[in-house]
């Protein structure tokens, strides 16, 4: 069933993600398109896509709408601008439509919901994510082989959280020879990690953990390694970020201690944009139906 869909904002990922809904046979409509890219790819299929100079027009003729991911960064960068488009978004949705983005503020969830507007946040549904969680490990693979200078293959890495991408992580980590042990706060996520023949690490028992790792990979999104923790790490240590803000450690903090630091946000939209606008398009195809 052909759909007019509108895409805004965005980065690579959201490019390709047009094309791929036009060859599945729908119409297109974009705004801002590519504002958070750093280098758009030509769209083959731009004669195809109608551009607008305003939402407004775009979501009056649009029955759905893809913003970007994460969208909290969105707004933040439009309030930035002293462009209040939280009001402008929720003035001009409407009962009926279909709202698209990865990481929307529940506020913003909860006014569109009760206007009527279906929305599906990309990183709450677990198709998306896993697809999402396998090309962030690939991408941080091609991350940490730039900086880290050693070779992957017997290095001692600490994986934090055992999520999609904690898990995705320490898997690619492993199947490239690296020694990976998992650091968990749940039960459950222990023994997931110990069915998978990973040693097991705990928070609390860090300072027993850090001083044996020559690298930190963490995907948990909130301050795991504070100060008082982050002290006991190897002065030669790399800590890598790939979790989203507020991420699980300084960096400034991190670098005074002597470490090296690798923030890798957005890795999938850098490494592998078309996967994961193929995931992007899974996630609303499974909607439609």
């Amino acid at each position: 069933m052909e759909r007019t869909i509108g895409i805004f904002g965005g980065d690579d990922r959201h490019c390709y993600l047009a094309n791929n809904l036009i060859r599945h046979g729908h119409k297109v409509w974009v705004w801002e398109l590519g504002d958070e890219r750093g280098a758009c790819p030509i769209l083959s299929e731009f004669d195809k896509i109608k551009t607008v100079k305003k939402f407004s027009e775009l979501a009056r003729n649009c029955q759905i709408l893809a913003g970007p991911m994460p969208f909290s960064k969105y707004l933040a960068k439009k309030e930035k601008a002293r462009e209040n488009f939280f009001d402008t978004l929720c003035a001009n949705l409407r009962t009926g439509q279909h709202f698209f983005a990865g990481g929307i503020p529940k506020e913003l969830v909860d006014i569109l919901k009760e206007k009527g507007v279906r929305v599906t946040d990309y990183l709450r549904e677990d198709d998306f994510l896993k697809k999402n969680a396998e090309l962030t490990a690939q991408g941080c693979v091609a991350e940490v082989l730039g900086t880290w200078k050693k070779g992957i293959k017997h290095t001692k890495i600490l994986v934090a959280g055992f999520g999609f991408c904690g898990r995705e992580i320490a898997r690619i980590m492993r199947g490239v020879g690296a020694d990976v042990t998992v650091c968990v706060r749940r039960m459950q996520s222990a023994w997931e990690a110990y069915e998978e023949g990973f040693a097991i690490g705990y928070y609390e028992r860090l300072y027993e953990l850090l001083p044996q790792m020559e690298m930190v990979i963490n995907t948990v999104p909130f301050m795991v390694f504070p100060e008082d923790r982050l002290c006991y790490a190897r002065r030669d240590a790399l800590f890598v970020e790939i979790a989203s803000a507020p991420g699980g450690f300084l960096p400034e903090t991190a670098k005074n201690f002597g470490m090296t630091v690798l923030l890798c946000p957005g890795l999938p939209g850098k490494y592998a944009p078309i996967g994961a606008a193929q995931a992007m398009a899974d996630c609303m195809q499974n909607c439609f139906i």
